[in-house]
């Protein structure tokens, strides 16, 4: 993995005020808290991460993981693996920016559960360096943020899927398919999966959405911050594919991995 985030490249140099302007405040490491140069710009996690913190976050191996849900496997290119075989996925694909440890998740409940909206352009950014020499996103026709019921949208103020959606595709460039929100709603308040045990995670989401007729005959990437079980996103794609999709993959910023391989 580090071979591969070696050979990012910084999606385009600063503007020559803002240059100068880090030359006056310069930036610190968001993780480590190291005082970065004027020559962090040309690297890839510019203007928030140092090169050894960028390189030591827990990036997702693209090859070694489970292509149904998204689990990281011993062997490459796995289509269906111990943890999702028995099970029954509406979803299409999946894959992840990082696994659910460590700094991404401290980062991730910062944002969610404490307001730090400004954690969102350093992860957006982060997993749109996992898709720059990639082709994967081109089979989708539109990104699809999870949703929030009504109520809990009230009370965080705002939707983190959407957030993150907005500066991951901010950062990818000509490859970035649009974004529609009102495709899918919220449709019935649910308790929150990390309250509930594995058995009710499963039933809970059962008919929480709805979908318009716009998503027929589409190629749908259905977009959340975190997959544990999976459940919230295969019962978005169910919705989405009974209104007439064609496929629904997901993409999340963190995978829960449930195997002695993470």
């Amino acid at each position: 993995m580090n071979e591969f985030v070696q050979s990012l490249s910084h999606p385009s140099p600063p503007p020559r005020w803002l240059w100068w302007m880090r030359q006056l405040l310069p930036p610190l490491c968001w993780k480590c808290g190291m005082v970065l140069g004027g020559k962090t710009y040309l690297d890839p996690a510019s203007p928030f991460l140092c090169s050894d913190c960028l390189i030591g976050l827990p990036w997702t191996d693209p090859v070694y993981h489970c292509r149904q849900c998204g689990n990281l496997t011993a062997e490459p290119d796995r289509l269906r693996c111990e943890e999702c075989l028995e099970d029954i996925w509406d979803l299409d694909e999946s894959r992840s920016g990082f696994a659910y440890n460590d700094t991404i998740r401290h980062w991730i409940l910062q944002l969610k559960f404490f307001g730090k909206q400004h954690l969102s352009p350093l992860l957006g950014r982060l997993l749109a360096l996992s898709f720059q020499n990639s082709t994967w996103l081109e089979k989708y026709d539109f990104l699809v943020p999870i949703p929030l019921h009504s109520t809990r949208l009230r009370s965080r103020g705002f939707n983190q899927s959407l957030l993150l959606a907005h500066h991951f595709r901010k950062n990818l460039g000509n490859i970035s398919p649009e974004i529609h929100l009102h495709w899918l709603r919220r449709t019935r308040a649910t308790r929150p999966q990390t309250e509930l045990p594995l058995e009710e995670r499963l039933i809970n989401l059962d008919n929480a959405f709805s979908a318009l007729p716009e998503v027929r005959n589409r190629n749908i990437l259905l977009f959340d911050d975190v997959m544990t079980t999976g459940s919230t996103l295969n019962a978005a794609a169910r919705c989405i594919k009974e209104a007439g999709a064609s496929s629904v993959g997901a993409l999340v910023l963190g995978r829960k991995m449930w195997d002695s391989f993470e």
